[in-house]
């Protein structure tokens, strides 16, 4: 079936290009109107691409920042009135969520380059990572 279709687009393709360069004048007007709609796909689908691209980047944060913060409050209500160290810690994890926060609706705002990306990425990754670890000694006591 695949072969088919591949023998068929390639016909197609062919007797296409044959009256686009050696047809009559009304072959050559058709097959270039053919041309022109192929072209104006692929810029659609081009198009159509990078917005989706867009659109999924924008939103990579979105729930995770609330992920965070939940896992903030669980914390928050589970140290007891003599864990002023975690309870210390956990300040600190949510002073750096929101300048993470902040740096990332900058980034979204603005174009970045790859490598600031990246870097906001392992930011993120390091305060997920010591949360993790927060969580996981407060578990242990």
């Amino acid at each position: 079936m695949r072969a088919i279709v591949n023998i068929i687009l390639i016909v197609l393709i062919a007797v296409i290009g044959y009256n686009y360069f050696f047809g009559s004048s009304e072959e050559k007007s058709d097959s270039q109107e053919i041309v022109d709609q192929v072209k104006d796909l692929g810029k659609s689908i081009g198009s159509l691409i990078t917005s989706e691209k867009q659109k999924m980047e924008e939103g990579k944060y979105d729930g995770l920042f609330d992920k965070v913060e939940g896992i903030f409050r669980t914390l928050e209500r589970q140290l007891g009135a003599n864990d002023s160290d975690q309870k210390e810690e956990l300040q600190d994890l949510e002073r750096d969520k929101k300048a993470l926060e902040r740096e990332v609706r900058d980034a979204e705002e603005h174009e970045v380059s790859p490598e600031k990306k990246n870097e906001l990425e392992e930011k993120l990754q390091e305060l997920l990572e010591k949360t993790e670890r927060l969580l996981d000694k407060n578990n242990e006591e």
